[in-house]
């Protein structure tokens, strides 16, 4: 199983504070890898304007969430190679403040040769980040763990792809995810691919955080034509993105 670190120092890439800068990524050679390697991501664009809201105190309209996906890639910045596992993650933040919050409905679709790659050795993770509204601390819940909301590790088909439902219920049992005002979520998924990738195709992230309300966020994967298994996904780190949000949540 691949180790996920709760501890992500500052980086280049933003989280939903700035651009989304993300570097030419060059594939894999073909010497061993390293084990215990730190995943980094590879962020696309960030999308700030995802549904709208009128604000509870203002009562003026604005912006419910904003969003951006990546996929790993092997340090320095190294793509996967066909038929090894990798992760795509959604990170999520809400800066609207609607009075009774939100619930979002996640889906996600797949370029053609990719499938999901959910075992027990890789599973999927679900993990949110609370405000520190009125000075209080945030904190970094693992929802896999939470009674509300638990992690799925299956993916029905929708419209848009395939659905995250929370399997637990989720916001008023509806197996939408609930956010408020503040809130961070950070969903990771993992991968494989059976056919090279030019980084043309994305993985795209469907947001439904209202009624008829819907927006997108992508990221296009490069995979190379190595396939020979270099390192298994229990030699890695994974990272949480909200763990380089400040002030730091309890937990990171």
């Amino acid at each position: 199983m691949p180790r996920l670190s709760l501890f992500r120092p500052l980086l280049a890439c933003a989280v939903l504070t700035g651009t989304a800068a993300a570097q030419a990524a060059t594939p894999l050679p073909s010497a061993a890898t390293a084990p215990d390697q730190v995943l980094r991501w590879f962020n696309g664009s960030i999308n700030f304007a995802i549904g709208s809201n009128i604000n509870c105190q203002t009562q003026q309209i604005e912006s419910t969430a904003s969003a951006y996906a990546g996929y790993t890639l092997l340090p320095p910045n190294f793509t996967p190679s066909v038929g090894e596992v990798f992760y795509t993650h959604l990170v999520v933040s809400h800066q609207g403040n609607p009075c009774t919050g939100s619930a979002l409905g996640i889906e996600f679709a797949l370029p053609n040769g990719v499938t999901t790659a959910v075992s027990s050795d890789n599973p999927a993770f679900c993990f949110a980040r609370t405000n520190n509204f009125q000075g209080t601390n945030p904190v970094l819940i693992n929802l896999g763990t939470d009674i509300g909301y638990g992690c799925p590790q299956s993916f029905p088909a929708s419209s848009n792809g395939r659905r995250l439902i929370a399997p637990n219920g989720g916001a008023g049992g509806s197996g939408a995810w609930g956010m408020a005002f503040g809130f961070y979520l950070e969903f990771l998924i993992p991968l494989r691919a059976t056919t090279p990738l030019p980084g043309i195709s994305q993985i795209v992230w469907t947001i439904n955080p209202g009624v008829g309300q819907f927006g997108q966020v992508g990221v296009a994967p490069t995979v190379n034509n190595e396939v020979i298994f270099r390192s298994t996904m229990e030699d890695n780190q994974l990272t949480l993105d909200l763990c380089s949000v400040t002030p730091l949540a309890a937990g990171c």
